[in-house]
């Protein structure tokens, strides 16, 4: 057992194994998988501030509470909380697919997409085998498994999730819109804290590309922990976008762990805004596993209130000839707290490769806080590497500047604010995103433009 679970009350582990043993989980291929996640989350607990990846990241409220998988819930979701037009939509409801609410079939030519509940029923074996090939969070993993303990609960409780399969050499123009969607009835919401665990893999054949959108959005009244678990699987010159949109209510905890392994010459762009939920984390670990593989991340986390919002990468670089780039951008306003914790590794053997990081912070209070941690671990010699990370307060000339040009102190910040987020806002490729991120921005922005006592 690790010093993390022997420091842990034993209650808050006793939960998960009494919860998961009244669930009568079945002694077949599937159900051995669903095993063997509980006894590695058993054994490791959950990561304290110990462990180095969750140094500014307290988990003592997650702790604290005792979760219980959500129920389906077929009915009707707050679609006001979508994004119209923006793909071909897949909707997850508490963590179940929702084919009354996705767009109907036929499936998109060269996209195949499964649920993993639906092919569980009939295939359990397959599926077994299937999950257990793309079980990155296994000991020994590389990128280490600085989410393990999550990715373990949600091996051991997930019910269902999404596959997605874009055939080789298939250019699907239109993205995929996957949302998240909390829905709970009002006897639900008095009778506890729920989870739910998706799991979502994206596999892309050599030469093909593809984009998804990811949308996570929930009920204001109801206490939650989504657990979520994203794997990308690239093929030798796939392309691959991912917009990731994290608006989950302020009683909800989010965390969400995405796993990309790319081969030769393949790319992965991700685009990563973090505006809701009490606490939240987005790890990304990234193997760029064959030359000319590259992958470039960007993100914005906006912590306002109390928010406490913590994003983590980790970039293997396992091959000569591979790029990555990394830029990322912090706002903090009231109490909220944002950690950056972003790290590169270059093995041995890994030469010529060119790894960027970057990290910048705005703070708007004097009780706001972001911790910024850029890393580099370098093990080969003919490399180009590069990290940097700033941390201020608005710009008082750019600020006297405005308002000598007759804006309000309350106007002439919100427009610096906004105008320091544009670089990640404009990064976004699809208007429909693209307006509706600029919109929630704007509205968060304004709304704190007076939280700098």
């Amino acid at each position: 057992m690790s010093l993390s679970a022997i420091n842990q009350p034993a209650a808050a582990l006793d939960h998960y194994r009494a919860l998961f043993a009244s669930r009568n989980v079945p002694d077949d291929a599937l159900g051995k998988l669903r095993r063997a996640s509980l006894e590695r989350f058993l054994a490791g607990g959950f990561p304290t501030q110990r462990d180095e990846a969750w140094k500014y990241t307290s988990l003592r409220r997650v702790e604290s509470r005792r979760f219980a998988p959500a129920d389906a819930m077929p009915i009707g979701a707050d679609e006001s909380q979508w994004i119209a037009d923006a793909g071909h939509r897949l909707v997850l409801v508490n963590g179940r697919y929702m084919p009354t609410l996705s767009t109907p079939a036929p499936q998109p030519p060269g996209v195949t997409i499964l649920t993993l509940a639906q092919w569980a029923s009939h295939s359990p074996t397959q599926v077994a085998d299937f999950l257990a090939r793309h079980d990155h969070a296994a000991p020994h993993a590389t990128p280490p498994t600085a989410n393990g303990a999550f990715e373990h609960l949600n091996g051991a409780f997930s019910d269902d999730g999404v596959v997605i399969d874009i055939a080789p050499n298939v250019q699907f123009e239109q993205p995929i819109y996957l949302v998240h969607q909390w829905c709970m009835p009002a006897s639900a919401r008095s009778a506890g804290s729920h989870m739910a665990n998706p799991r979502i893999i994206v596999r892309a054949g050599a030469h093909s590309e593809c984009s998804i959108i990811t949308h996570w959005v929930g009920d204001e009244t109801a206490e939650s922990l989504t657990n979520a678990w994203l794997t990308f699987d690239l093929g030798v010159g796939a392309r691959v976008s991912h917009l990731n949109l994290q608006e989950e209510p302020s009683r909800s905890f989010h965390i969400e762990t995405t796993r990309l392994q790319l081969a030769t010459n393949a790319h992965f762009g991700k685009h990563d805004f973090a505006l809701g939920s009490a606490l939240g984390r987005s790890g990304t670990l990234v193997t760029l596993g064959g030359p000319g593989a590259n992958v470039s991340l960007n993100g914005l986390f906006a912590p306002t209130g109390t928010q406490h919002l913590d994003t983590y990468v980790h970039i293997d670089h396992a091959a000569a000839h591979t790029t990555s780039q990394q830029d990322f951008r912090g706002i903090a306003a009231g109490r909220g707290r944002g950690i950056f914790n972003g790290k590169v590794v270059v093995q041995p053997g890994a030469q010529k490769i060119d790894a960027r990081q970057s990290n910048r912070n705005l703070l708007l209070s004097n009780t706001a806080e972001i911790d910024s941690r850029p890393e580099l671990e370098i093990y080969a010699h003919d490399v180009k590497c590069s990290h940097g990370a700033t941390t201020g307060q608005l710009d008082p000339v750019s600020l006297f500047y405005l308002r000598s040009r007759g804006l309000g102190e309350s106007e002439a910040r919100a427009l610096l604010i906004r105008a320091f987020a544009q670089s990640m806002l404009s990064t976004v490729q699809v208007g429909a995103v693209r307006e509706w991120l600029e919109a929630r921005v704007q509205r968060r922005f304004d709304l704190s433009a007076g939280e700098h006592s």
